[in-house]
């Protein structure tokens, strides 16, 4: 593919063809290619200044141009370039809902990760021309009663045109490894939330650092005075910080921790198996634990709507004393998985919607398999040279 640079835009020769995905990537997550297949696909970054020189791409490029705007009219114009059936991001692109609204056909959004909700209601949101792919049911109940996420999430006052909850892609991915964990008996797991040491004791704290303060010194003293191990699941993945975050642990919880080994694949989710219990403030992967119904509690003792844990029960503390901490653990340890199980029922698909018949991973390509079945009736006798 030859290209040329002019100032801050790139000019790129493409062959035109017919092409089923379009996917607009967004930074370091996990790759969706291999979950658009068996279907073809063509993928540019968010906000790209690459164009291409094609007439028909030129020509779609300053129609949309006025109405959608530059991301807009380029997503437009790729999407019309390769007549493609889907166009695919996740939900973390700022602005990303807004410019499908260049698209002939809805953008499928996937949820990437826990939505902090705003405080506030918003009863002006836009529609958006998105089908959300959501974790759960949830996320469609928030629609229905007016919930939007804190800005910079695409959705923030958005409303998508459909909701389908199929589960989280990450833990759906490590579902089907099968593992089988050692669930031992006085293993605690903290899952980490460590994000350099800006916000961890060299700031004034926030909120949020006040929860994972308060949390890191329930859970130590418990761990200590109950005899109990309790293993850190670290967050950092570079090595500079990692060593950070080891340190800030150390100097919070002295020997009373260990640490799990962060380059192991999935290793967060294998740690939490490994445990008899997880903790947490405002995770993601407290939600999956809960989704897969294990027994874990989220903390909240500022009590801001922000960090709250959507389903009340036994698994969530809103604020309280180290005394209310310990008696709430107390009664979580002694309850059976089984009885733990019969307690969260179907509450775990309501949170994360996975299904053994249809997982997520798999879930995403049937979407894609019908806009392209879609988009294949509609075409049914048009020539090539009108696409």
């Amino acid at each position: 593919m030859a290209s040329v640079p002019f100032r801050r835009y790139r000019f790129v020769f493409r062959k035109r063809q017919k092409l089923d995905v379009l996917l607009l990537r967004s930074g370091y997550v996990t790759s969706l290619e291999p979950h658009c297949s068996p279907y073809s696909l063509v993928d540019i970054e968010q906000g790209t200044r690459e164009i291409i020189i094609h007439w028909r791409f030129l020509w779609d490029l300053f129609r949309l141009l006025p109405r959608h705007g530059r991301n807009g009219a380029v997503l437009g114009a790729y999407a019309r370039f390769f007549d493609v059936a889907s166009v695919v991001s996740y939900d973390n692109i700022q602005g990303g809902w807004d410019w499908a609204s260049s698209l002939r056909r809805p953008m499928l959004s996937i949820q990437h990760g826990m939505r902090q909700m705003s405080n506030e209601n918003c009863d002006s949101s836009q529609s958006a021309n998105v089908i959300f792919l959501s974790w759960g049911q949830l996320q469609a109940d928030d629609y229905l009663n007016n919930k939007t996420p804190l800005a910079p999430n695409s959705s923030y006052q958005r409303v998508p045109r459909e909701v389908r909850p199929i589960g989280s892609l990450r833990d759906s991915m490590y579902r089907s490894l099968g593992y089988r964990g050692e669930a031992r008996n006085g293993r605690l797991c903290l899952i980490s939330q460590f994000k350099g040491l800006d916000g961890h004791g060299l700031t004034l704290p926030t909120e949020r650092q006040r929860n994972i303060d308060l949390l890191v010194e329930h859970l130590g003293r418990y761990a200590e005075s109950h005899g109990l191990e309790l293993v850190v699941a670290l967050y950092s993945d570079r090595p500079e910080t990692l060593r950070q975050e080891v340190g800030w642990y150390r100097e919070k919880l002295g020997s009373r921790c260990t640490f799990n080994d962060p380059s192991v694949e999935f290793a967060t989710y294998k740690t939490t198996d490994d445990c008899e219990m997880s903790f947490g403030v405002h995770t993601s992967v407290l939600w999956e634990v809960f989704g897969r119904s294990k027994k874990m509690l989220a903390c909240n003792y500022t009590g801001d709507r922000v960090f709250e844990f959507p389903i009340e029960g036994p698994w969530y503390l809103k604020q309280g004393s180290y005394e209310d901490f310990e008696r709430r653990v107390d009664d979580l340890r002694v309850m059976t998985s089984d009885e733990y199980r019969d307690l969260v029922g179907q509450k775990a698909r309501y949170l994360i919607s996975y299904s053994d018949d249809l997982p997520t991973h798999k879930a995403i390509a049937e979407v894609i398999g019908q806009q392209v079945a879609e988009r294949d009736r509609v075409t049914v006798g048009r020539s090539r040279e009108r696409w």
